[in-house]
């Protein structure tokens, strides 16, 4: 056998198992798990045997080099472990042989050597050397290895990193390489260089087995995803981490983690919940539970159900499971169930026992937050139960809670109850404070709203436009936007300001296409234009409103408001649809005003066929008096000159029974006596001509 190579041969296997195994006499912890990055590196824990137990008494090859010779017997002694036996060994060998190619291999084994001996400073300089004289020889990335394992120990990260790094693209064993990379990632942790930590993570992840990093950097990554807001891509990998774990406390762990991440995912934008993420949130929380060996994150799990009951408003299941668990829970996390307890109670309008839940957390948890939040809940359920009690329970907590959002949410709910009882003077002052108080957004600005909502009950327009002015500049992207400018228009109109009400109503319908609101202003900017004898934009703005609104309450207005414009600007043809929808729409109100226009626009037109049916209809309504007389008249004497004396007289009667003859001659009677006499009607045609006779001024006539 060939001494000489395989001496070497064994000595590259062991160097580079070496970064692989625990060294005599050292301390190696176990890979961490969510825990500090402040542990050295870990090594597996084989040990490898040497490939010729005795190769320390090997004899020499022949035609060897004593250099070589030397070091063979170096590596053999370092292969049995003999360090202390070793070290002066490979000390001569760099003495003697200043040229030799193994001195690479010479100094790393030395420093594994010292290394193995706890004389940590003599090996980290022997594997510096390596790095600084040989930075590419077959020993650089272990020594690299060894040096970062030196200066993460001391949680010197920032000189590790590289070292790492380098130890990463330079060692040929797999298991080495990917150790490297997984405390490369560590450092970069610690850096609080978090994305590439994570990057790195996922790719030690992914590296095949045996890969004893795998179940920490899931963790790890997993921990910075949630941190970064990554919810979903953290459920992943806890889902990932429990389905392969073998060990029971960490599958149980990763199993109650993924189930509290989907809690969470759960709810959606605006409130709304996704019901297949609360059934995966179920799941993973009642497998989690049920796991033997749980421990800790059995009791945490069984609050995860709780609190996805109490976010997906399963109120009375919540109640039935607090009742049969509280007991059996820890004592830290009873306050924040009991309170979710004390909501559902409050919810489901039970009222008294969500009195005395709120009291017992007040009285049994007075230095929890949760306390202070029941004493404002409480306040809530007064309120809701119209609890005379209210007021002078807000002042006591204002008082003992003088400053902050907690008082000025107090303060809010007794405005709140002026407001239910229409107490606006009472109600207008505390909104007035709180508009700009230290409140949610969204509580300010419905404070900046009601204030102004107050003032229009009170009549006080000034008051409403100055509270509609400073809602609408602090709070422009509110959905109450529309409403206000509604308010603040109808504020201008009183005030006779119509060109700032028209501002108001113009800007909400080029700004506002989908809102309630637009068919209120879209009425208001009709009656404005038209009270203004704008008949063309008064139209416009009507007509879009049906439009927009074909089925709105104000239709039958604007629709006779429509024909009205028309009829003014002698546009006829368009008078009769808009007057016939709006006396369709609203008879009572606009029978007799469309049908009258109706009536004078065929008369103008002229369209006597369409007039003639019009005034039948209208006269068999019974509505005589409202006929037009100049109608009547013209229909009459038509067919008198026509010899129509049935048509003539049906007409000039109707005529001659009005209350309201205008401007018409008299002389109509003397042809309705006459059309009475052709007809064989001699006593009403006495009856018309005597009336002739007595108003007639004519001495012909």
């Amino acid at each position: 056998m060939n001494i000489t190579r395989g001496a070497v041969g064994l000595v590259c296997l062991i160097v580079t198992l070496l970064a692989l195994r625990p060294v005599v006499a050292q301390h190696t912890p176990e890979v961490r798990r969510a825990q500090p990055v402040d542990e050295p590196p870990v090594a597996a824990t084989a040990t490898p045997r040497p490939a010729n137990e005795n190769a320390a008494e090997a004899s020499p090859v022949e035609g060897e080099s004593p250099a070589q010779r030397q070091l063979d017997y170096a590596n053999a002694l370092f292969a049995r472990k003999l360090y202390d036996l070793a070290v002066p060994e490979y000390q001569k060998y760099l003495d003697q042989f200043s040229s030799g190619g193994g001195r690479s291999n010479a100094y790393f084994c030395l420093g594994e050597c010292y290394r193995a001996l706890n004389k940590e400073k003599l090996a980290r300089t022997n594997f510096q050397i390596v790095l600084d004289k040989f930075g590419e020889s077959e020993f650089a990335g272990l020594a690299a290895y060894r040096v970062a394992e030196s200066h993460f120990t001391q949680k010197e990260y920032g000189a590790a990193l590289p070292l790492f790094h380098r130890a990463a693209a330079k060692v040929k064993e797999p298991s080495a390489a990917l150790s490297a990379r997984y405390f490369e990632a560590r450092c970069l942790e610690a850096l609080n260089r978090k994305d590439e930590a994570r990057d790195l993570y996922l790719q030690v992840i992914e590296a095949k087995n045996p890969n004893p990093y795998r179940e920490d950097s899931r963790t790890t990554v997993a921990s910075l995803l949630l941190a970064n807001g990554r919810k979903a891509e953290a459920l992943k990998q806890y889902e990932a981490l429990a389905n392969e774990t073998p060990k029971a406390p960490l599958k149980a762990e990763a199993t109650v983690r993924a189930g509290l991440i989907a809690i969470d995912l759960q709810q959606l934008d605006k409130g709304k919940i996704d019901n297949a993420m609360g059934e995966k949130a179920a799941s993973l929380l009642q497998k989690g539970r049920n796991l033997p060996e749980a421990g800790r994150w059995r009791s945490i799990a069984q609050v995860g159900l709780l609190r996805l009951q109490y976010q997906s408003g399963q109120y009375a299941q919540l109640l039935a499971d607090y009742k049969r668990t509280l007991d059996q829970l820890p004592e830290e996390m009873r306050p924040e169930i009991m309170l979710w307890a004390a909501n559902s109670q409050r919810a489901l309008g039970h009222v008294d026992e969500a009195e005395r839940t709120y009291l017992q957390i007040i009285e049994k948890y007075p230095r929890r937050e949760e306390a202070k939040d029941a004493q404002y809940q409480r306040l809530i359920n007064l309120y809701d139960s119209n609890s005379p009690a209210l007021l002078s329970e807000v002042d006591q907590f204002v008082t003992a809670n003088p400053t902050g959002e907690r008082a000025d949410q107090a303060r809010f709910l007794k405005a709140e109850s002026y407001y239910k009882a229409k107490n606006f003077t009472e109600a207008a002052p505390i909104y007035a404070v709180l508009r700009a108080a230290q409140l949610s957004p969204k509580l300010r600005a419905e404070s900046a709203f009601k204030l102004g909502w107050s003032n229009v009950q009170m009549k006080n327009v000034d008051g409403a436009i100055e509270a509609f002015s400073f809602f609408l500049k602090t709070f422009p992207d509110n959905s109450q936007v529309p409403a206000a400018l509604i308010q603040r228009s109808l504020c201008y109109q009183g005030m006779k300001n119509y060109d700032a009400a028209l501002t108001d109503l113009s800007w909400l319908l080029a700004n506002c296409p989908r809102v309630r609101e637009r068919e209120t202003a879209l009425n208001q900017k009709g009656l404005i234009l038209g009270q203004q004898n704008d008949g063309k934009g008064m139209t416009e703005a009507f007509r879009q409103l049906l439009k927009e609104f074909p089925k709105s309450q104000w239709a039958a207005d604007a629709n006779y408001f429509i024909g009205k414009a028309a009829f003014e600007s002698k546009d006829y043809k368009a008078v009769l649809p808009a007057m016939d929808a709006a006396r369709k729409l609203n008879k009572e109100q606009y029978y007799n005003a469309a049908t009258v226009g109706i009536l004078f626009s065929l008369f103008y037109l002229p369209d006597r066929a369409a007039l003639i049916k019009e005034v039948d209809s209208f006269l068999a309504s019974g509505s005589t008096a409202n006929v037009p007389p100049d109608i009547l008249e013209s229909l009459g004497l038509g067919f008198y000159n026509e010899k129509n004396y049935p048509a003539a007289e049906k007409y000039l009667g109707a005529l001659g029974r009005s209350d309201n003859l205008g401007k018409v001659k008299p002389d109509f009677w003397f042809y309705l006596g006459d059309t009475e006499t052709k007809l064989k009607k001699f006593a009403d045609a006495e009856t018309a001509l005597e009336k002739y006779v007595q108003v007639a001024t004519d001495p012909a006539a």
